[in-house]
């Protein structure tokens, strides 16, 4: 068991072009209240000197400063190869926590030993988008093992990484590795605890979501089998949101009925959602889809423009 006057922390934070919020994290980062000592360490790409001039009035904070930009994962990465601590906090820079932060981390280590990661939520959404990618509508707390989880509010035992274990070095869910490896390799589960808060600053927009598609498209662009697999789904939605347009202009209820099964997997794939209690995952089932349809409307754009200027550069080559 870990006891808190014993246990030394380490707080990684992520940063890139962070100016306008990294220094109310730091600050909320330095007002915890907590006996036990922990370190605060920075890792920062930004384009400019900007946030390494802010954190300049904090000498307590440890920064790696890179001229290359790097993805949170990387980041992260980096800022866990350079802690001390037993146990290795991470939160992002457009987070601010609040002062019992640390101090719930190391009470929910205390209480479950078994486990070797906590996971929290954000709060301060602003839309319905933001509050279900935050983990608001969570409200119980359970141990496993997760497929996702807030990457901006969690913490780990050092032996998850001392086994190999590491953030996901890709544009988007950094989590993905991470918890693959956790449940392979290390074996113990981890805690999501929906008490455990911190007020994120940043915005959810569709626009963003739009980017995710985009991203996942990047991802899929080097394997085969990914690209196939996600063709397949993206073009299987395409149709059927085609055919749902045909039917409905024609009144073919039964048709239209069938027209809407391409929608079953994204069904399937949001009441398994375990960012939301289940209570949600049925009364916003529809705007859960949705959601859904946009990230692929994403994917499928990313993917038509790479198409479409291949086969311009073809055509020049011609």
């Amino acid at each position: 068991m870990i006891h808190i006057k014993e246990c030394k922390l380490s707080v990684v934070v992520p940063s890139y072009n962070s100016h306008p919020t990294i220094k109310k994290c730091i600050e909320s980062l330095l007002k915890q209240e907590i006996e036990a000592d922990y370190e605060i360490i920075v890792v920062d790409s930004s384009s400019d000197e900007g946030v390494a001039e802010i954190l300049k009035e904090f000498p307590e904070v440890k920064l790696y400063r890179f001229r290359k930009r790097l993805n949170a994962g990387q980041a992260r990465n980096i800022g866990t190869k350079a802690s001390r601590g037993d146990i290795i906090a991470f939160i992002d820079s457009d987070c601010v926590a609040p002062e019992n932060w640390l101090k719930r981390i190391l009470d929910d280590f205390n209480r479950y030993p078994q486990i070797c990661g906590v996971f929290g939520v954000y709060t301060g959404g602003r839309s319905l988008l933001e509050k279900i990618c935050g983990g608001e509508f969570r409200k119980q707390s359970g141990i496993g093992f997760c497929k996702g989880f807030i990457e901006g509010n969690c913490a780990f035992k050092r032996e998850v990484f001392e086994k190999g274990c590491s953030w996901s070095e890709r544009t988007r869910s950094q989590y993905v590795d991470l918890a693959k490896c956790i449940r392979l390799k290390v074996g113990k589960p981890v805690l999501w605890d929906s008490d455990l808060k911190v007020l994120h600053l940043g915005r959810v927009t569709w626009r963003k979501l739009i980017k995710s598609g985009m991203s996942k498209f990047e991802e899929d662009k080097k394997s085969k089998m990914l690209m196939a697999k996600s063709l397949a789904f993206s073009l299987m939605l395409l149709v059927g949101f085609a055919s749902f347009l045909y039917y409905l202009a024609t009144m073919d209820v039964k048709a239209l009925i069938l027209s809407i099964s391409p929608n079953i997997p994204l069904m399937y794939y949001a009441l398994r959602d375990r960012m939301l209690s289940f209570k949600y995952r049925i009364v916003l089932l529809p705007y859960l889809v949705w959601i859904r349809w946009v990230f692929w409307f994403g994917w499928f754009y990313a993917c038509m423009t790479y198409f479409s200027e291949k086969q311009g550069s073809y055509g020049k080559d011609a």
